[in-house]
This record gives C-alpha cells, structure tokens and sequence, in this order.
C-alpha cells in the first residue's frame, strides 16, 4: 500500500469477532398482558450464551433490569412454518403463554404467574416436525394460528387452526428435556386443535370479528409471494356447523393486501397497495360477503381510505405475525407505522384528522398497545436496536431491552446516514476509530447503554478523511430494507479502517410498489448495477477507494455477489454467504414458499421450451469463466432455503477453474447463522479475507487459508 492509503485498514480495534456475535441478542415479538393496574410486557429475544435459543421474558416494572427470564431451557420459541416461522407464542391476558418449541415445531403451554416452575405441556403430539404451526394470535378471546402440515411424499398443505384453551390435551412432563416432557404427554387430544378454514396454499392473519360471526385472513397461491398478490378472505360463522367455506372478497390483480383487523362486528381495517404504496382502507364485511358470494348487499361494497401517508404502512410478509398499525380505543383510533426509507408514528381517528406524532427512533415496528403505550421494536442511527416502551402522548421511548449489548465504548461505532445516489438508495457508515484521529474527519456516534448515541464533535477524530477500502453489504430477499442502525457489527471493519454502506437496491422495500417491482424481471442485474452506481459514486467523492472494494451478502444478497463478481470487474473479491449460485437445481431443491419465487425475479417463462438454456446463462456458476478475483463462501449444512448443494456446486466449478477461494461449513447452522462460535468464525474469516486480498494490514486478525491452484 502508499503511504495515503495506509491510513487506513491498518487501525488496531478493540472490537472482536466474538463480541459482534455475543452481542447479537435481537428482540421478535412482545405483548400486554395482565389486568389494568397490573400490566406485564412479555417478550422473546434470542439468547446467545444457550446456543442462541429464543427466550420468552417478562417485566413488570418497565426498567429494563427487571426483566426475568419465564421461559425454561432448553425450550425455545422458535417457528418453521414457510421455514422462516413467526408469531411463535401467545399471551393470554391471565399470563398463560402458548408456543411453539423450536426443536419439534409442537404447541406448549405454561403460566408463569399462576404456576411458576412448572414444565410447559405439551398441545399437539409428536410428528418429527411433519405438523408446524405459527402466526399464533389472540383474537376475539380465541387463539388461532396458521398449521402447515407435510405428508410422507413431501407435500405441504395449510390452515388456519383454533388452539383450545385449557392443559387437558396433554399431562404436564417433569423433564428437563423437551422431548421426555412431550413423551410424558403422549399423544395430544385431537380437539386442542380445530381447523377452521383452509383453501389458498398460504394463509397468514387470522382474525375473529368480536362477535365471532366472521373470521378473516389473507391467502394467496403460487406464484405469487405476499408481496406481489394476496387477497382478503372471510368465512362466516367460522368454528361452527353453519361455517362457510372461505369466499375471496378483497384484492385486485397485483396487489398485496395484508394484516386484516376487526374495527367493530362489522366492519375491517387492511392494508393494500393499490394506490402504488401500503396504505390503510376500511370496509363492510358482511357487503363484501354478501357481493362475493353471489348475493346483494344492503350497502355498498365499497373500500374507504382510513389512512393514507406520505410513506408506506406494510412490508414483505417474510415472517407471520408482523404488524404495521394497530386499532386502540375499541378500534376508534389507529396507531400506525408509515415508512418511506425511515419511519414515522402516525395517529388518526379515522375520521379525517391524522397526526404525526413525535418519535425519536427512525425505524420501528409496531408489537402492542395499552393505555397510550404502545411496545415497539427499532432504533435509529445513534439508538441501539431493541424494545422500547413509546408514550403516545409525550412522543418518548424508553428502552426495555436492547437487542445489542455494546463490549466497548460507544465512541467506537459509526453514525450511518441515509444517502442517494442516481437515484439509489444506501446507507454509508464511514471508518471511524477514536484511537486514530483523521484531520478534516466528519462526524461519528456510537450509542450508549440505555438506547442513546452521543455524537463525537465533528472534525475532531476517528474518521478516515482519505480514500478508504469499503465493503457493500447487499440484503437478501431482495426485499428487505436497510435502515440506518447501531451495528456491532459494521464497527468490527468500520473500526479497523475499512467502510461500509448498505445498498437498498432496486427491489427493496420501504419505497413504494414501483421501486419494488423494477427488480422484477432483472435479478443479478438491476440489483448489481444499483451497487456499483452506489460503490462508484462514493469513488467520485472521494470517499471509497476505488481500487479495495469488497461486496458481501447472504441469501438472495449471496446470489447479486455472485453476478457482480462474474459480470462487472468493479470489486476485488466477494463474501457469498448462503447465497443461490445457479437456478435449475435450486428450484428443485428449495422450500415450498419460495420455489416459484425466482420466475418473476428473472423474467423467465417456467413453460418456455428454452427455459432451460435460459436458467443456465443467468446462473453465475455458469459465468466462472469471467470471474477473475477471489470469494469467500460462507454455508450452514442443515440450510432448507438455500441448501448446501448450491455451495458445493460453486466451490466445484472454482476448483476447475483454478480461482482463488475461502470456503467454511457449519453443520449446526440453518439458513441465517445464530450461533455465536459460527457467527465470529465467518466474520473473522470474512475479514481476514478482505486483509488478504486487498493488501490490507490489521494487526489483531488472523490470516485467512486460501485455496484453490492460484493462491499466493
């Protein structure tokens, strides 16, 4: 390296691998329960010093140090249902908990307050998690989930289920282990689970109308994904001899519709995005019903507008039970998140007047509200990620729980700040290290305990003011959304000299329709050409050096590595981490949500005579001829998504092709890396790579074991 150029990537940091991954502990879901006077917020959050299980904590003071763990080892709730699981417990307003346990996929329950030390009981009986279940809700005092059941062949099929209250489904087990409580349990009576509604091969949402006449969901059908095309559904006089079978009675073509709620008996809030964003609409249910059914109503079948912002209230329904407005005051108000790039809080009475309330976090989702507070999970660039108790009326949050615990200083963490480049979205987090001051250095901000970031005095120290080596992290998905946030994570290289920014490229979220669907039809190629226009334009300002850029991704992120590496020569190397190599086994091989997923992704016909030609000149792995600089693979070896085999089939046509590569497997691990040993290894690995391959000096890293016939 000159001497300029020295000045960074060669910083010594006191932030390790293990840190990012011990400090990793992300909040999912919390709830109100209890009577008022006496409310508790429960919540789950992953655990990583118990093999990263999912616990279930409670709180009854709302200070964070309070809470206490009510879940016991080794149990851990955790749902598989679309592999990607959620809504995977409950609360009942007495404190029973129901849940899903993460090694068997069977229904618990257990209460913490009324029997505290008894072992959870088991629901449902032992299927070798043939029968999964999630999107598990209280509504009208019934508590309903979507059942996803495999046969013998493989062949999955859904419903929406009513789970019966009570513990007289299955005697309580005195063991330890989950699976010798379930074998005291024995086989589950058939009635703790009743089905209600079935018909659309994905169902998410179920809600009863309070007074139990209708039950509503969304569904949709291959090859549709939840963000593409859904459609509202009702059934009348669910759970009973007169039930009907479920009728579509909302949704246009193209257009999602999600999260039905019950504002009265009659009438029902849900999302859609007709108008080219999520907005909020409300409608009759028994004039829809009785219009698509056939019949004449006695009022018009027409939606109205109940909330539409500047932003967008929804997003891609990837895992069940999220939320992104909730109806208070016996559904006279609505509490809603509407996000454009950042999020806002907006109040409205449904009858005209809509307010933007205060909030100082940027990026929020919605979980629970009681008594003008509402439970919310976000942060902000210079707020740690976690659960926040939010006072509607003053527009404060206070932290419950941090989805990050910070090893170090704050001073240490970069400050993200949205940018725009030639009309791409990104988040750019500059090299920043206390212990190194940069003249002319911009600002930084760590976050400290408690959810709060000092900012460090601008132009003071810390930030690299030369050109620096950057790394483009690249979401999968593709729709997921990158927020600015307090990342452990991005400090582990942002401290060590090395850049960092977050592309939101074409096809992400949180942007309306149209920058959604411009990825349809162009995957491994709109997506990469927005990150090189991002990676180049930081060139242009002198900012990243255009001579060390990485780019790094999993999953859907994992396969835009791979089409950049193989059809631009703007980056030095790559970090594929469980990332689609090649199509046409892929397809095969995946899991049944997204086994139709990537037709409308690449513009291919699945029926075309030439499908096949045309899966293989889009597949990277085909492409290894042009791939002139070295990748890092990344792979867990029980991954249903994206499994191993797309892996492998890389590292082959590497190996033939004599190209430098890291390749690390993880046998424990899924799709998503949990476990912290896993966790610090792939990143230290990653880094250490980066060092290798960009001629990069950092003194507390390992070097990394290159292989293939052309390493050096």
């Amino acid at each position: 390296m000159d001497s300029q150029n020295a000045v960074t990537a060669s910083w010594a940091s006191p932030i390790t691998a293990e840190h990012v991954a011990a400090g990793a502990r992300p909040v999912s879901r919390a709830r109100f329960a209890g009577p008022p006077g006496a409310t508790r917020v429960y919540y789950s959050q992953r655990i990583p010093t118990e093999a990263s299980r999912i616990g279930i904590f409670a709180n009854d003071s709302g200070v964070a140090e309070d809470a206490v763990s009510v879940l016991p080892a080794p149990y851990s709730a955790h749902s598989r249902v679309h592999e990607y699981g959620g809504g995977a417990w409950a609360v009942a307003a007495d404190h029973t908990i129901t849940f899903v346990n993460a090694a068997d996929q069977r229904l618990y329950r257990f209460n913490p307050v009324t029997d505290p030390g008894t072992p959870p009981v088991a629901l449902t009986p032992e299927t070798d998690r043939a029968v999964r279940y999630g999107d598990l809700d209280y509504s009208a005092g019934r508590l309903l989930a979507v059942r996803e059941s495999y046969d013998a062949a493989g062949t999955v099929t859904r419903a929406i289920v009513e789970v019966a209250e009570g513990t007289t489904a299955a005697e309580p087990g005195g063991a330890a282990e989950p699976d010798a409580a379930a074998d005291q349990g024995r086989a589950s009576a058939p009635e703790a689970v009743r089905e209600l509604a079935a018909g659309p091969h994905f169902l998410a949402f179920p809600r009863i109308s309070p007074d139990h006449g209708f039950l509503s969901f969304i569904g949709w059908d291959h090859p549709d994904m939840p963000w593409d095309q859904t459609k509202l559904y009702l059934v009348a006089h669910p759970g009973t001899a007169g039930a009907s079978a479920p009728v579509a009675v909302f949704g246009r073509a193209d257009e999602s519709v999600l999260q039905p709620e019950w504002l009265s008996n009659t009438t029902l809030s849900v999302i859609a995005d007709r108008s080219g964003r999520w907005q909020l609409y409300s409608l009759s249910a028994p004039a829809f019903f009785q219009v698509a059914s056939g019949g004449f109503a006695a009022e018009p079948a027409e939606e109205s507008e109940l909330l539409v912002t500047e932003g967008e209230i929804g997003g891609p329904l990837w895992n069940l039970g999220a939320r992104w407005y909730l109806p208070v005051q016996g559904g006279n108000r609505i509490l809603a998140e509407s996000r454009f790039g950042t999020s806002q809080m907006v109040w409205t009475d449904g009858a005209g007047t809509d307010d933007v309330l205060e909030c100082d976090l940027e990026t929020f989702s919605l979980q629970d509200y009681r008594d003008g507070l509402a439970l919310v999970i976000g942060g902000s660039a210079d707020r740690i990620t976690g659960l926040y108790l939010y006072d509607v009326t003053v527009g404060s949050a206070q932290a419950l729980a941090l989805s990050l615990e910070l090893p170090v200083p704050a001073s240490y963490l970069p400050q993200g700040h949205a940018v725009e480049i030639d009309g791409v979205h990104a988040i750019v987090y500059p090299p920043h290290n206390p212990d190194h001051p940069q003249p002319g250095a911009g600002p930084a901000a760590g976050a400290a305990a408690g959810g709060n970031a000092e900012p460090a005095a601008e132009g003071t120290a810390g930030s690299a003011a030369a050109p620096a080596p950057f790394v483009a992290f690249v979401h999968g998905g593709p729709t997921s959304q990158s927020v600015p946030q307090v990342s452990l994570h991005h400090a582990y290289f942002t401290s060590r000299g090395i850049g960092v920014v977050d592309v939101n490229y074409s096809g992400s979220t949180g942007y309306g329709r149209a920058y959604r669907d411009a990825l349809r039809g162009h995957w491994g190629f709109a997506d990469v050409a927005d990150t090189v226009t991002v990676l180049q334009g930081l060139a242009r300002q002198g900012t990243a050096d255009a001579d060390r850029l990485a780019i790094s991704g999993g999953s859907a992120g994992g396969w835009t590595v791979l089409q950049a590496l193989t059809r631009t020569d703007v980056f030095a190397c790559g970090s594929d981490y469980y990332g689609v190599a090649e199509l046409s086994k892929f397809i095969t091989e995946t899991h049944d949500f997204e086994s139709q997923y990537i037709w409308r992704l690449i513009g291919v016909d699945p029926q075309a005579p030439d499908r096949e030609e045309r899966l293989a000149d889009l597949a990277p792995l085909n492409h290894l001829a042009d791939l002139d600089v070295p990748v890092a693979i990344f792979q867990g070896e029980q991954d249903p998504i994206v499994p191993p085999s797309q892996a492998h089939r890389l590292i082959s046509g590497l190996q033939d092709k004599g190209q430098v590569y890291v390749a690390e497997f993880y046998p424990n691990e899924s799709h998503g890396f949990t476990r912290v040993e896993n966790i610090a290894d792939s990143l230290r690995s990653e880094l250490g790579f980066y060092c290798r391959i960009m001629g990069l000096d950092a003194p507390d890293v390992p070097p990394v074991h290159l292989r293939g016939r052309g390493r050096s």
